[in-house]
């Protein structure tokens, strides 16, 4: 049987769709592993088959749902899941689940292969995650009630009265709203695009991983999320003192700027504008003043710009701090460590991921804590930092760690992975791939120019004295022997070569340099993408060109396909296929996986440019799509981005399944990110666990034949990037 093959998974008889109804005694916002062992089922609606929806309610609140009480058509069915013969459905079936598990008396336990999930398959063509908005953007013939969410408030929420004694009307009402939520349900499951067995495989693999859960350091994330509060309330006195009173709160983004206006030297302004002043050439006068912006990504180049010069002094290094405490102050992110306590339940955080939940390409993203948002580097002094923390360091004091200028904030933000810990007498031990997308793009392209590119990654792969790709394309755009690219340069070639890969121009690649810590001036930018492009054909090639409809690679094959509905046209190891009747007219784009990619509604479409004042100041046609609520731009880098995107996800999915076997249950998968995986298992294992986990990341799969896999792997006692903390 071929698992990836499109098609009816499962027969709309073997399908139980369900959906439950329940008292909360904790805010929903606790996540769902505390809100459910805290919370009460009071309806369960179902639909055996394409049978009609049935209700199943209590009388009163004093009790849940009892199994013994259910309605035996109901029984019956579960004995056929149980079985194999039938899956339940739910939207966000996590969350039913829990609720059968956990809100229930007596029900019989359920395994995640039990369960397929409507809000991932609905995602993964394009549509919104809530039930309402995607069976209406799916066309379903049922839809849900907009009336649900009083009678919700009304009855479920912590601290609500009402009772189907107080109010039987309300109470018909709430048990009719549920029945129509599994109409809806299943109209849109009907409606959308069964996805393969063996994405359902991953789906349930993933779910035991977010039921596994890891656990955090609780006295450590006590201290932090004091520490982030009394930071809260300091950032402002901060902000007074380094700009004279002008600025006195993180928010003030119009203040921030207008004093950074009156510091910064004339190319630091210049990465203030967002319009120009413009003058009338006759008069004289001012027709439009400048027009400054302070976006994230411009706060970020100018600390990058800031942190090249040799020497800051005086109000230069004012600037500095203040632009620090405007991204680092201004972030959410210390806000997870009481995130943490409010979900935690025994010291565990669990179901953090959500498979699928980047729907344009399948791969995972985050909820909660958001482990996938963590920030990338390690504190320098990061033990330091640990320990000043455990040991109740006063504020002033925990400032002053590391003799630097970073900002509070940003400390807490890069402690935030370390507070994530093995079990007494247990270790971690992750993996992560080395250049995976930097592989996967020439890989893809499967075109021969490109072929001396993976020969690079084989032959770092088996001697890693051997200069890599960032080190090489450093060389090149420099113009010096590879054996005098030094740290600083080959972090330029590495930005390059990310930047790049997908198409990007100028700025992206100045964006993701500042990401980087480093400035690199407009027209130096510039250079670097021309060189490149010109190194790497081949890469162009595969993109395509925006311009034309009748291009070649990407962009060529997606409009061929487009323009002839129903017609296959492969474009190096992926192809397109557009379905003129499938969700308004989609694209589908089949990875080297055989699982497939939808750009729901695809059309070209009229877009008029407006300048700041509405006024239209351009007119072209560009080829758009709907994700989720919202029309995206697509264009040959973005298919590239996608296609490569995808493909490392189905890397990390069918790797995460491999590890859910029986044969590695001795480590099992506690956290990943988009190119890591961290195993938990008994410390004297550890090196073992780390050995095998290599071996795994590296293995491949049937259909990546001829792409070069690598891995590194360490162990430690918690989750860290700075190697010098973690050890055993």
């Amino acid at each position: 049987m071929n698992e990836r093959a499109a098609g009816a998974t499962f027969a709309p008889a073997d399908l139980c769709f369900v959906d439950f109804e329940s008292i909360g005694h904790e805010p929903i916002e606790a996540g769902t592993d505390r809100y459910a062992r805290n919370a009460t089922a009071v309806i369960l609606t179902y639909a055996i088959g394409e049978g009609p929806v049935q209700a199943w309610a209590v009388k009163d609140f004093n009790n849940p749902l009892r199994w013994v009480n259910a309605p035996s058509d109901l029984q019956r069915a579960f004995e056929r899941v149980d079985r194999g013969e039938m899956v339940l459905v739910a939207h966000n079936a996590g969350f039913d689940r829990a609720i059968w598990e956990h809100a229930t008396d007596g029900f019989p336990r359920t395994e995640t292969w039990m369960w397929v999930c409507s809000k991932v398959q609905a995602m993964a063509s394009g549509l919104p995650s809530g039930l309402d908005l995607a069976a209406k953007m799916s066309g379903a013939q049922y839809l849900k009630q907009a009336a649900g969410k009083d009678l919700i408030k009304l009855f479920t929420l912590p601290g609500s009265e009402a009772t189907p004694q107080t109010h039987p009307d309300e109470w018909k009402m709430f048990v009719d709203y549920a029945v129509a939520d599994v109409e809806a349900m299943r109209s849109l499951f009907h409606g959308t695009r069964q996805l393969a067995l063996a994405e359902w495989r991953e789906y349930w693999a993933s779910e035991r991983i977010n039921d596994q859960g890891v656990m955090i350091d609780m006295p450590l994330v006590i201290k932090a999320a004091e520490m982030a509060a009394i930071d809260q309330r300091k950032m402002g006195a901060a902000l007074a003192q380094l700009t004279d009173n002008v600025v006195t709160t993180v928010n003030q983004v119009a203040r921030i700027t207008a004093w950074l206006h009156t510091v910064l030297p004339a190319a630091g302004r210049e990465m203030l504008v967002k319009r120009d002043e413009e003058i009338d050439l006759e008069t004289g006068e001012v027709t439009k003043p400048r027009k400054d912006a302070l976006t994230r990504d411009r706060v970020v180049r100018l600390i990058a710009y800031l942190q090249g010069f040799e020497t800051l002094t005086g109000r230069l290094h004012a600037a500095l701090q203040v632009l620090q405490i405007r991204l680092y102050g201004g972030s959410k992110t210390p806000a997870k460590f009481s995130k943490m306590l409010s979900q935690q339940v025994g010291g565990i955080i669990r179901g953090q991921y959500v498979f699928g939940g980047a729907s344009q390409t399948g791969r995972f993203s985050a909820k909660g804590v958001q482990i996938h948002n963590l920030a990338r580097d390690p504190l320098p002094y990061e033990l330091d930092a640990l320990d000043a923390l455990a040991d109740g360091v006063g504020y002033d004091e925990f400032a002053k760690i590391g003799n630097d200028d970073t900002p509070v904030a940003r400390k807490l933000s890069l402690l935030i992975r370390p507070t994530l810990i093995a079990p007494p007498k247990r270790a971690f031990a992750w993996g992560d791939w080395s250049n995976i997308e930097a592989r996967l793009v020439p890989w893809l392209a499967n075109d021969p120019e490109a072929e001396t590119r993976l020969e690079v990654f084989r032959a770092v792969d088996k001697d890693p004295r051997i200069p890599d790709i960032y080190t090489r394309t450093a060389a090149e755009l420099s113009n010096i022997p590879v054996e005098e690219v030094t740290k600083a340069i080959r972090q330029q070639g590495k930005v390059v070569e990310l930047a790049c890969g997908f198409g990007g121009a100028k700025n992206a690649l100045l964006s993701m340099a500042a990401g980087y810590g480093i400035h690199l001036e407009d027209d130096v930018a510039s250079a670097f993408v021309k060189k490149w492009r010109e190194e790497n054909q081949w890469a162009v090639n595969f993109w395509g060109k925006h311009d034309s409809r009748h291009s070649f690679g990407l962009w060529g094959a997606l409009n061929q396909a487009i323009e002839t509905p129903s017609t296959y046209f492969p474009v190096g190891r992926v192809g397109y296929i557009y379905l003129r009747e499938y969700l308004g007219g989609s694209l589908l784009c089949q990875l080297p996986s055989g699982r497939w990619l939808t750009y729901r509604r695809i059309k070209y479409e009229r877009i008029e440019e407006e300048d700041d004042d509405g006024n239209v100041i351009d007119v072209r046609y560009e080829l758009m799509f709907s994700r989720d609520m919202g029309r995206i731009k697509f264009w040959p880098g973005l298919a590239c981005e996608n296609v490569v995107q995808a493909t490392a996800a189905d890397i990390l999915r069918g790797t995460l399944l491999r590890l859910d076997g029986d044969d590695y249950d001795w480590m099992p998968t506690t956290l990943h990110t988009h190119d890591e995986i961290v195993s938990e298992t008994e410390e004297d294992y550890a090196d073992q666990a780390a050995l095998t986990l290599r071996a795994v990341m590296e293995r491949g799969f049937d259909w990546s034949k001829e792409l070069p896999i690598a891995a590194e792997t360490q162990v430690g006692r918690w989750y860290s990037k700075n190697k010098a903390s973690v050890g055993l």
